[in-house]
């Protein structure tokens, strides 16, 4: 795995991401030097005309990353992909024909514009189908061998499936002796000190410890005599963390946390310039949904009796509480016995204009107004009720080190995992927690604000 400012990324989205800019760039130059030839006129360069085609591929990258052309579903379907790139163009068309109108100097003709995202839209997508059907494995994939053929082995195989954008081919699976034994195909061999030369005959790239084992258990010579072969040796929980981009609880202990490259909450200059970014990205955010806010505010107000804004007591940075502000998406006496309850599928309480809200995450909006005030950051850990914090800080291990940063609108767990809503939801979204705050970074934050456009466009697990 590539790394980019402490985040795990892909070889394979790394290199299709490049490709997808260069070959959109090349279709604008291209689709300018056509239409010209079409009108018989000479074509010629200077800093505008280059400037009005770097635009293109400038623009359009940002939001096909955030359509989620490079998440893991787009990457092992291509119908989906296609749907997600043929939105993507639609949206980047429309933003071109924008800044083409509200800035006339730059010669982005109507005509270059449209011929470039027809000619972009199908290269890219042929690059696709090309890479992941036949480059990916060979040409940037890893040959992965797993030592133990326990449960954590069957789940390193499962993760390794449901990931095509890692590219790892799963070639062999060797049981540790005196093991139970739960993948069935996995290789028992004679004497564990012929580890090295095993991977070495299967041209191994990684080997994955699948289980834990207790060092005694573990052929230490073989697995050094591996590393220096130039062979990648990492543990389940390492797995987990670069891969699927969370970290796995079962593996977490303290000493990890503390000993752990990161857990560092960003440097001074990170922390201002995430603050800056914050109150630009609120008022932004703001200004461009204010009709949607207005509208929000009516409806709900016309539908059902009420204040229109909900407040409700949250757990923010280091444990100190706040009132959260949302678009009341449920009847006033949705908790008349006082306990507080995870919102349910259908549930009940919801009120017909509450529905819609929520699904859309409209009624998320009025929460720019935290941000604003400092109680939320755009992006970090979803803020939860002091109730549910009390109850799963006892039966989650870990969950008060995500109060550590301030709590966010989005954040890694709302764009990789469905909506929490049990117990055992909100230890799953913890592991994602834990990711962003052992690898926060403004360039995390930057990637988790675009993809939330997917999650916003295709919702999935929404109550």
């Amino acid at each position: 795995m590539a790394r980019i400012f402490r985040h795990h990324v892909s070889p394979v989205k790394l290199t299709l991401a490049a490709a997808d800019v260069l070959l959109i760039a090349s279709c604008a130059f291209f689709a300018e030097w056509l239409r010209f030839e079409m009108l018989e006129l000479g074509s010629f360069q200077t800093v505008t005309t280059v400037a009005a085609k770097l635009a293109i591929p400038i623009l359009t990258f940002p939001i096909l990353l955030g359509f989620g052309a490079y998440q893991s579903d787009a990457m092992g379907d291509l119908r989906v992909f296609g749907i997600r790139l043929i939105a993507a163009l639609l949206v980047s068309l429309m933003g071109l024909a924008a800044i083409a109108y509200l800035f006339p100097v730059l010669p982005l003709w109507r005509s270059i514009l449209l011929m470039s995202i027809v000619m972009s839209g199908a290269a890219v997508f042929v690059s696709h189908a090309l890479f992941i059907y036949f480059a990916a494995d060979s040409f940037l994939g890893r040959r992965v061998v797993i030592l133990g053929a326990g449960a954590g082995a069957q789940s390193i195989i499962a993760e390794a499936k449901a990931t095509p954008d890692a590219a790892l081919k799963i070639v062999d699976v060797v049981a540790v002796p005196e093991q139970e034994i739960v993948v069935e195909w996995a290789t028992s061999l004679p004497k564990m000190r012929d580890l090295a030369m095993h991977v070495n005959s299967l041209h191994c790239d990684l080997i994955v410890i699948g289980d834990r084992f207790e060092h005694p258990s573990l052929p230490i010579d073989a697995l050094i005599s591996c590393k220096l072969s130039g062979i990648q040796i990492m543990d389940q929980l390492t797995f987990f963390e670069e891969v699927r981009g969370y970290v796995n609880l079962d593996s977490v202990k303290a000493d990890w946390i503390i000993f752990a490259e990161g857990f560092k909450g960003g440097s001074i200059f990170e922390r201002a310039l995430k603050r800056l970014m914050d109150i630009v990205t609120s008022v932004g955010f703001l200004v461009a949904t204010s009709p949607v806010f207005l509208l929000c505010a009516l409806l709900v107000k016309l539908t059902s009796r009420g204040p229109v804004l909900y407040r409700q007591e949250r757990v923010g940075l280091n444990g100190e509480t706040f009132e959260v502000l949302k678009f009341r998406s449920m009847r006033v006496d949705a908790e008349g016995d006082g306990t507080p309850k995870f919102a349910a599928k259908n549930d009940p309480r919801v009120t017909p204009i509450g529905g819609f809200l929520r699904r859309s995450r409209a009624d998320e909006i009025p929460q720019a107004i935290n941000v604003l005030r400092g109680d939320m950051s755009f992006v970090g850990p979803r803020p939860e009720r002091p109730y549910f914090v009390d109850q799963l800080s006892e039966k989650v291990p870990f969950y008060q080190e995500r109060h550590c940063l301030k709590p966010g609108i989005t954040g890694w767990a709302q764009i990789r995992y469905p909506y929490g809503a049990s117990f055992e939801d909100s230890r799953r979204k913890l592991e994602y927690d834990l990711y962003y705050v052992k690898n926060y970074s403004i360039f995390l934050d930057v990637l988790i604000i675009l993809q939330t456009l997917r999650v916003v466009l295709f919702p999935h697990g929404v109550r």
